[in-house]
């Protein structure tokens, strides 16, 4: 199917979608699509990972790096707009997250000229956009303008259609997609579980989304294979099943993503439970970074050492457990404290005490890094404490006059590398991590999802998935 698929997508001629399900090798169809070719495609995407995975399947598969090009959405728009800044309008070389909905403008209007078709004609033959559940209605009309004059074809899953983004609202398909594009196909075999040696997890996610899709319920009582773990619980009892149920899934080496739903709440809760595992589960951070930003705003606004120094130490509360036990009296007042023959944890002393005597962002990193390798403080959100040391090694190293100034151009980095944290055992919600794959998923409170959440947070796992809740029938939403 995939093989015939390809062969479809290469010979489109005009504008097109397939619908892809979680799982079940988008990436791949489109590399042999590409593969096939005969010119080179522009491939766009939505994040970094996401161009970093298409790249990685390209190889893969053997694929002539002269055939395409993989860009992000927005780099790419924001790319072609500044090579035209007199016909495009546009000349802000960094966009905050307020100025890309002009700058999606601003590139639609400009493909409308003619001389910026020839142009962009003359370098590709066709176009793949990936992720497709993923665009904003102000992208889906810059796509629309590159369909004006090349072969597009959209790929995409509906059923993952959850948001969280500034960039306007989301492309409706029953609107915007299904009367203008003509489908190719739909991928059908949930290789992610095939792969794994878990096909028949595979097939019954299969089914549940069919059921999903239909508005009705699964019934986690009804059949179900081994891999598919159902924790029952009463609303009292919930916490603590998420407790005992991230427990069992520690004596392994391989990855477990729990999650919650996407909104801002559940992204506290995200924290608080990773706190409560003390650091044996790590919380994932939004990629914007929010709560680094506003630490690092008010750190470089603190008037004297001492008030930099206490917001560094509750900040470092928000990544540590333990932090308040390993300081002595005088560090928590923020003032440089005697070595005594009593003093539990002198090395942290030291740092704090170096920073203290002499505040640069060499002996701040030296306290953070005091903090982790002490043996009574544990990190519960790598993801925010790793983020903050490569920017306070960004700015020791020159990167940056100010630290405001490293944290940005890390943050603008980060885009491209992807997250620091490589830890095994995260939690997260599931607007950061779909498009992922971990070996074990755990659902951590699933009578809160809705039907796409739910169907996110259930493809995440190849080899088990764990479904905590009070509701045999789901969604329960």
């Amino acid at each position: 199917m995939s093989d015939e698929l390809a062969i479809k997508l290469n010979d489109c001629t005009t504008k097109g979608y397939v619908i892809a399900p979680a799982g079940y090798g988008k990436t791949h169809l489109i590399a042999l699509a590409v593969r096939a070719s005969s010119g080179r495609q522009l491939i766009l995407t939505h994040t970094f990972a996401g161009v970093n995975s298409i790249k990685t399947k390209m190889a893969a598969l053997g694929v002539a790096a002269s055939k395409y090009q993989v860009d992000t959405i927005a780099s790419w728009a924001l790319r072609l707009c500044l090579a035209y800044p007199k016909t495009s309008g546009w000349k802000v070389e960094n966009p905050t997250s307020k100025q890309w909905n002009k700058l999606y403008e601003c590139c639609s209007g400009l493909l409308g000229k003619k001389f910026i078709r020839q142009a962009v004609a003359a370098t590709y033959v066709g176009v793949y956009v990936d992720e497709y559940q993923d665009c904003s209605e102000l992208q889906h009309a810059l796509v629309c303008a590159l369909a004006e004059f090349l072969p597009s074809r959209i790929l995409g899953d509906p059923m993952q259609a959850i948001f969280d983004f500034d960039e306007g609202k989301p492309v409706d398909w029953d609107i915007s997609v299904y009367p203008s594009f003509g489908c190719l196909g739909q991928l059908d075999i949930p290789w992610r579980w095939e792969k794994s040696g878990n096909p028949k997890l595979g097939a019954w996610l299969k089914e549940a989304r069919k059921k999903i899709e239909r508005g009705q319920k699964i019934d986690l009582l009804g059949e179900r294979p081994p891999s598919v773990v159902r924790v029952h619980t009463d609303p009292e009892y919930l916490s603590s099943k998420q407790y005992s149920s991230l427990c069992n899934l520690l004596n392994h080496d391989e990855s477990v993503i729990a999650l919650h739903g996407g909104d801002q709440q559940s992204k506290n809760k995200t924290h608080l439970l990773a706190r409560s595992m003390s650091g044996r589960f790590s919380s994932i951070e939004e990629v914007e970074g929010k709560n680094l930003h506003s630490f690092v705003k008010k750190f470089v606004a603190a008037k004297t050492v001492q008030a930099g120094f206490l917001l560094a130490v509750e900040f470092a509360k928000k990544c540590f457990t333990g932090v308040a036990d390993a300081l002595t009296a005088g560090t928590k007042r923020g003032e440089v404290a005697n070595l005594r023959k009593g003093t539990r944890y002198p090395l942290v002393l030291k740092a704090a005490n170096d920073y203290l005597n002499e505040p640069t962002s060499s002996h701040l990193k030296a306290f953070f890094l005091a903090l982790k390798s002490n043996p009574e403080t544990s990190a519960y959100r790598r993801d925010l404490l790793y983020r903050f040391l490569n920017v306070l090694k960004m700015h020791v190293d020159g990167e940056g006059a100010t630290l405001a100034e490293a944290a940005n151009t890390y943050q603008r980095e980060m885009r491209h590398t992807g997250r620091p944290i490589s830890h095994k055992k995260l939690i997260g919600t599931t607007l950061l991590v779909k498009g992922l794959e971990y070996d074990h998923a755990v659902i951590l409170d699933a009578d809160a999802l809705n039907a796409k959440d739910l169907y996110v947070a259930m493809t995440r796992g190849s080899k088990s998935l764990t479904i905590i809740g009070t509701c045999r029938h789901l969604p329960a939403k």
